[in-house]
């Protein structure tokens, strides 16, 4: 993992984007995509960093710590270039519509980690401490990072214009690494857990379910998408933009056909948690 992430392109030269052959409209549109885009990687700054600061204190592998960390900068990277992207395309933006560009601090997505007294032996560190970052990873490494992929992958695609494409092969690039280092590491944790924090994750996954398809397919739902074909291909002048029909699709694909099985493998039960999703959300 961490051999492959060496790596660095170049930065992309946003002060070559020319916004006159562009309709406002179209500008508009994207700098909203990218402005999105960059406050979920900030996000992705702060989840990385709580787990590999749970890691530390339980004093795992130098080696597995080497592996956040460069993932920490691959995530403040891919803010930056969103961040910059969204500028460029719109550099009016800040002063017409601030909210579009506004930086609200980030949520974490779950419970807070466990914190123990050092003077306290009485409490076994190390199951409740592995049980957080097993959740941690399945939902911000399998789940989002394996979601994040194929939407980079349809984005790479879809985008005519040379600055836009730059940016998102350069984020896409990292997404397979941050995928499976989350699959890798959840594989390596969940031996470590005993039955009630295993049953702990499976509920969790029906919660993680209702959050994603909220927050991914904006009201569209499954049956909406039953008997459609997925058409990702080049066409009209796009500057890293996909519909919200495309984000649904995508995101309904990817669980049915990557996200499921690798869950199916871990020996989680990913259909029951999506039955349930109605009333874990």
């Amino acid at each position: 993992f961490r051999s492959a992430q060496v790596h660095r392109d170049p930065w992309p030269e946003f002060e070559r984007f020319d916004p006159t052959p562009w309709p406002i409209e179209q500008r508009r549109a994207a700098a909203v995509q990218w402005a999105g885009r960059a406050r979920a990687e900030h996000g992705s700054i702060q989840q990385f960093s709580g787990v590999t600061h749970v890691l530390a204190t339980a004093c795992v592998e130098l080696e597995l710590l080497g592996s956040l960390a460069r993932l920490i900068t691959d995530e403040v990277r891919h803010a930056e270039l969103c961040a910059a992207m969204a500028l460029a395309v719109w550099p009016e933006g800040p002063a017409l519509e601030p909210k579009v560009f506004a930086w609200p601090r980030p949520r974490e997505p779950w419970r807070a980690a466990p914190r123990f007294d050092d003077d306290d032996q009485t409490n076994d560190r190390a199951e409740p401490q592995r049980a957080w970052v097993a959740g941690a990873l399945l939902t911000a490494c399998c789940l989002g990072e394996t979601l994040s992929r194929p939407m980079l992958d349809a984005l790479v695609v879809v985008t005519t214009d040379p600055i836009a494409e730059a940016v998102s092969q350069q984020i896409r690039r990292d997404e397979h690494l941050h995928a499976a280092f989350g699959w890798d590491g959840l594989a390596h944790l969940l031996p470590q857990l005993g039955p009630s924090s295993r049953a702990a994750l499976q509920r969790q996954l029906a919660h993680d379910f209702a959050g994603f398809e909220r927050s991914v397919c904006r009201g569209i739902g499954i049956e909406q998408m039953a008997g459609r074909a997925l058409t990702i291909e080049r066409g009209q002048p796009n500057l890293g933009v996909l519909t919200d029909e495309q984000y649904a699709m995508i995101f309904f694909a990817t669980l049915e056909g990557e996200i499921f099985p690798q869950l199916r493998g871990l020996g989680l039960d990913p259909e029951r948690a999506w039955a349930e999703r109605a009333d874990a959300g």
